[in-house]
């Protein structure tokens, strides 16, 4: 019976040079061990992670489980990050834990557990005790949570004010926009507009065209021109020229036996080629373009009445030379050319 409990105490000793099960290193010949390695910043604020490494080296094609905790405590661990060395005798893994702390103040790592199965015998290893120090990310001079306020009083007048204001100032803005429009249709309604030549002639003398060929934008130098073009013929001899095709405009300018219907119907045929299949003409040929349009214009508008012309010649040209009437939308006979 005697011989019987000592076998039983010599079985449930370690072996003599057994490594404990917090060792810090790997020691020769020990069956398994554990190394922490704590990778702390400077200054560690409430929710920053940092990093810890468990390295466990155990015999070749043993059996690794963990790491286990009983509590984290005021950790959480953020991400977890295995790699296993095979070596000579022994394997190597390392487990690279990112964590982060959730209380100010100085606190204890959680003690992370690994079973070590090699055969018949378990080994139990626990990681080193660590402590870190957490930093509030509050300044220093915060007080408490400052008290509620009183409960506000019922009925509370500026509860309606405040949209009673807006909604009047939507109805003054409303008011004004309404003013600003009717003002600019009277003054609209008042400035007489130009003559349809002299509109057309002024929209050439101020068209850049001479730097739009020189960019070699042409097709943007003849669509200005067919604009101003259209625009003339459809204020000169009430047809709607602006929203026309070439072929519409020709069958209206026959209708109202419009002068010069030839140049005009060779300028749109170039203007339609530029257009639609991008040729660009000669330089001369475009130069040409203007000169062409300002003709028309110039041959079709209408002439000065002999009256007008004698009553500005008696008055000494007070009246500024200019014997036409200002918003002349009317459609005296042309000057020039054949209908």
């Amino acid at each position: 019976m005697i011989a019987a409990l000592l076998s039983l105490l010599l079985l449930s000793a370690p072996a003599h040079g057994a490594p404990s099960a917090t060792s810090q290193g790997p020691v020769p010949g020990a069956r398994a061990t554990l190394t922490t390695r704590l990778a702390q910043p400077p200054r560690l604020t409430v929710g920053d992670r940092f990093d810890v490494t468990l390295t466990v080296t155990a015999p070749n094609h043993s059996l690794v489980t963990g790491p286990l905790t009983d509590s984290t405590g005021v950790f959480v661990v953020a991400r977890e990050q295995r790699r296993t060395a095979i070596r000579a005798g022994h394997d190597q893994t390392t487990y690279r834990l990112s964590l982060a702390g959730f209380r100010a103040g100085r606190h204890a790592l959680p003690v992370f557990v690994f079973l070590v199965q090699g055969g018949s015998t378990i080994d139990t290893l626990k990681s080193d005790t660590a402590s870190v120090t957490l930093t509030s990310v509050l300044p220093a001079t915060m007080q408490d949570i400052h008290p509620l306020a009183p409960a506000e009083a019922f009925p509370n007048h500026l509860l309606w004010i405040i949209p009673l204001g807006l909604a009047l100032l939507a109805a003054l803005a409303l008011i004004g926009h309404r003013l600003y429009r009717r003002l600019r249709r009277i003054q609209s309604l008042g400035a007489a507009p130009l003559p349809p030549w002299e509109e057309a002639l002024a929209a050439l003398e101020a068209m850049p065209w001479r730097e739009w060929l020189a960019a070699g934008q042409v097709k943007r130098y003849y669509y200005a021109l067919s604009q101003v073009l259209k625009r003339y013929m459809e204020r000169r001899f009430g047809f709607d020229a602006v929203e026309q095709t070439t072929t519409e405009i020709l069958h209206s300018m026959r209708a109202h036996r419009t002068p010069m219907r030839d140049e005009i119907a060779r300028f749109f045929t170039r203007y339609d080629v530029v257009k639609y299949a991008k040729w660009e003409p000669p330089p001369d040929e475009a130069e040409a373009a203007i000169a062409q349009v300002r003709e028309f214009v110039v041959k079709t508008r209408p002439e000065e009445p002999a009256s007008a012309a004698a009553g500005a010649a008696a008055g000494g040209g007070a009246s500024g030379g200019r014997g036409t009437t200002r918003g002349g939308d009317a459609r005296p006979t042309p000057a020039t050319g054949a209908a």
